[in-house]
């Protein structure tokens, strides 16, 4: 009995060896292998402000050395990743290379589009100690809701034909804030000159002078117009009517004194900060007329920024 015993005994400690063996055994973790190629990157101003509405466009580019040769090339790879913000925009990458939008792709997949560009067709053969350099652009169009958003952005590389050699080389966040940029009127929305009494005699040394203060938080360009609520009796010469039938009112710029044209803008370059925009406002006797009485003149100032 004992000698059949003992090779029973066998393939049950066989067995109970090999179970704790897989028991034991955990598959690693895939990992790509990296140190291919060493950059130098440039990296995006740490916050942009947008209109709403807005087209952006942000260069970023790199300076690299191949560590490895690369027989076939490097093919690149893209991640965009928001991390913030809601509604944020649509981010693509601009290969000018191409002329075309890179394709998302995770590290290990080589993809059409080669880093640093370059010729169509196969990705280069890139040589130890090998240079590539690279500009791309992130292009969108910025939310219409305020808010300030970010996202994650990696450019990395997959060698072609070797997908185990592949790894992110450029990884920065993208911030930006959706604001309106436009300026905000400081004087009051409705300002009153008072001429008080006038007299023939003193017409002409009348004049009331007023100045419209905006902040700009930005520098802009801007058209500016004045537009009479009464009747134009010289467009060009800045003269409209009055309430008062023989009584005129001439609108000039405050820091010219040159007479308002009302069809046609002053283009001015409004600085960051406080700036005014200068009118001046004098009566007139329409000719042959001695009008008495009580008058009053309106006039919309309005300021497009370009």
């Amino acid at each position: 009995m004992n000698i059949f015993r003992w090779p029973l005994t066998i393939p049950g400690l066989l067995c109970l060896s090999l179970c704790w063996a897989l028991a034991g055994y955990s598959k690693p973790a895939y990992a790509f292998i990296s140190g291919s190629m060493v950059c130098g990157t440039s990296v995006p101003d740490y916050n942009y402000t947008f209109e709403p509405g807005a087209a952006f466009r942000i260069p970023f580019s790199g300076n690299c050395t191949a560590i490895r040769v690369f027989p076939f090339g490097a093919a690149a790879n893209l991640s965009i990743q928001p991390t913030s913000g809601t509604a944020p925009a649509e981010i693509r990458v601009l290969d000018t290379y191409s002329n075309t939008y890179m394709s998302k792709f995770g590290l290990g997949t080589a993809g059409a589009a080669c880093l640093g560009g370059g010729k169509a067709g196969p990705c280069p053969f890139i040589p130890v100690n090998g240079r590539v350099d690279y500009t791309y652009y992130l292009v969108g169009t910025a939310p219409y809701s305020p808010g300030t958003r970010t996202a994650t952005v990696r450019l990395g590389i997959t060698a072609v034909r070797y997908p185990d050699y592949a790894e992110w080389l450029h990884t920065f966040t993208f911030r930006y804030t959706v604001a309106s940029t436009a300026c905000t009127l400081l004087s009051p929305s409705s300002l009153n000159l008072n001429f008080g009494t006038i007299s023939s005699a003193t017409l002409s040394n009348q004049v009331q002078r007023v100045a419209v203060s905006v902040n700009c938080p930005t520098q802009k360009m801007a058209d500016v117009y004045l537009i009479p609520t009464q009747q134009t009796v010289n467009t060009s010469g800045g003269v409209a009517k009055t309430t008062l039938d023989g009584l005129n009112m001439q609108a000039l710029w405050g820091d010219t004194n040159a007479p308002i044209n009302f069809s046609t803008a002053r283009r001015l370059l409004l600085g960051t900060g406080i700036n005014s925009v200068a009118l001046a406002f004098k009566p007139q006797l329409a000719g042959g007329q001695t009008p008495s009485g009580a008058f009053q003149s309106g006039y919309t100032l309005v300021i497009n920024y370009l």
